[in-house]
């Protein structure tokens, strides 16, 4: 069924607005970074509403050890977080029956906050603050980030009622509701926004110290963020490929073979290169999400990390045409029942900077078995993860996540502990630090988000 809708004034005004954004951002130019990325808009926000809570499992901290040592138990940990991350959730506005009888839903991560949504929702925080509290930098309390997103997700900012009533009219099938999510390159769990918001002092001049300190506490190594994230703290970044006007989706081999290979630096000074062959999976196959300027996108890799663990968890997820071999041999069927596009990624994980496993294969017969074999260091070495559709450039199909994250909040940039074995061992996987700045995360320093300067800004 095709429903048409007239384009107000207004509407037109929002859809340039936001090109105007993506195309002066500045954004990478590599696959699914590029300058098409858009943000949620207040519009969006209101029908989405208040972000999901990441729903930890709070019990994964005492299996530290057992995670560590063990590849199969760390994997089926990964998955129940991913089905965690992927579970629908119903919007806040309430619909019609999508075409097809489809309830409107999201999964849980496409409603969480992204950079716009803490801009917005901290200026809110700070405006209701007195003069002397914001003077004197005085701590947001829990009720007072509540109310901010609270008001954040009621706000449909400078949109009138027959904009919102064109924008609810597109929602008319899955890939429209998807889109409201936008194609946000990094989105932060309600639990890791109110502790940023919460503790929005301590990143002021902590950062531009770049302190190697050891850690202020037993307790917390994180100095410029005061405490370290809370357990249901929780981070994606994605990677989008354009869908439309005929878009070929590159592939990737992640077989042991050519694993070893990437790993060994045989194959594009390992890295990932531009992939073996092309695909066009069709909604059923692939996340698609189309936005209201009409513009698809497919979803085709995924970091996640949560703050489960102290030194988080891990995990990286990406799309493949051949879904159910290596690392997609063991998807469970809480990933396999939430239907359509969620059985063709692949995943991998690790939980620490060292492989205690002593079994290369990690227990697992077959394919899997033999790709973590291929990436097995021997016990004691470094640990091994890598997206094929995030990772781009020499040496990042040989990484761990884990390792170029420690240096989160300094000077550095994954590009140049890359490009120093000396400085940076084994591709960046040596722990070398005691003090974690920002807690692993790059987003609250001098990153491309940068939410520290964002919190300075609103300050003065």
């Amino acid at each position: 069924m095709v429903r048409r809708f007239a384009v107000t004034p207004g509407l037109v005004s929002a859809l340039l607005a936001a090109a105007l954004v993506a195309c002066s951002s500045g954004g990478e130019t590599r696959e699914g970074t590029g300058r098409d990325s858009q943000e949620i808009r207040p519009m969006e926000r209101k029908i989405v509403g208040l972000g999901a809570p990441y729903e930890a499992d709070r019990g994964l901290a005492g299996r530290t050890s057992e995670l560590a040592a063990s590849q199969k138990a760390r994997r089926e940990a990964a998955w129940q977080a991913v089905a965690r991350v992927l579970r629908p959730v119903a919007i806040a506005e309430k619909l019609e029956k999508l075409d097809g009888g489809a309830a409107a839903q999201l999964p849980a991560f496409r409603t969480w906050y992204g950079k716009d949504d803490f801009t917005r929702a901290f200026d809110g925080a700070l405006k209701a603050m007195s003069p002397e509290d914001k003077a004197a930098r005085r701590p947001l309390r829990d009720d007072e980030v509540t109310a901010a997103l609270t008001a954040n997700a009621a706000s449909r900012g400078e949109a009138s009622d027959d904009d919102y009533a064109e924008r609810l009219r597109l929602l008319i099938d899955a890939p429209a509701v998807d889109g409201l999510g936008a194609n946000q390159r990094v989105t932060y769990s309600p639990g890791t926004v109110t502790h940023l918001m919460k503790n929005y002092a301590h990143t002021q001049g902590c950062l531009s110290a770049r302190t190697d300190d050891p850690a202020p506490s037993p307790t917390s190594f994180a100095p410029c963020l005061g405490e370290e994230f809370p357990v249901d703290a929780a981070v994606v970044k994605t990677s989008w490929n354009r869908a439309d006007f005929n878009g070929k989706l590159r592939t990737h081999d992640t077989s042991a073979e050519t694993l070893a290979k990437r790993r060994s630096g045989e194959l594009d000074d390992g890295g990932w290169g531009n992939g073996q062959g092309e695909a066009s999976p069709g909604t059923s196959d692939v996340y698609t999400i189309r936005l209201s300027d009409g513009a698809s996108f497919r979803l085709t890799g995924m970091h996640l990390m949560t703050k489960e663990l102290r030194e988080w968890l891990w995990i990286t997820v990406w799309w493949s045409a051949e879904p159910n071999t290596d690392f997609g041999a063991d998807r469970p069927e809480s990933i396999t029942k939430l239907g359509g596009p969620w059985s063709h990624y692949k995943m991998c994980v690790v939980t620490s900077y060292e492989e205690h496993d002593m079994d290369p294969r990690g227990g697992f017969e077959g394919s899997l078995g033999d790709a973590l074999a291929a990436a097995h260091g021997g016990k004691g070495a470094p640990t091994w993860c890598s997206n094929p559709y995030i990772e781009k450039g020499a040496h990042n199909a040989q990484t761990n996540c884990v390792g170029c994250h420690q240096h989160a909040g300094t000077e550095q940039r994954s590009e140049t502990i890359l490009a120093d074995e000396t400085k940076f061992p084994l591709s960046g996987r040596t722990k070398l630090r005691q003090s974690f700045l920002t807690d692993y995360l790059w987003s609250v320093g001098p990153s491309p988000e940068h939410l520290s300067h964002v919190i300075e800004q609103q300050l003065q």
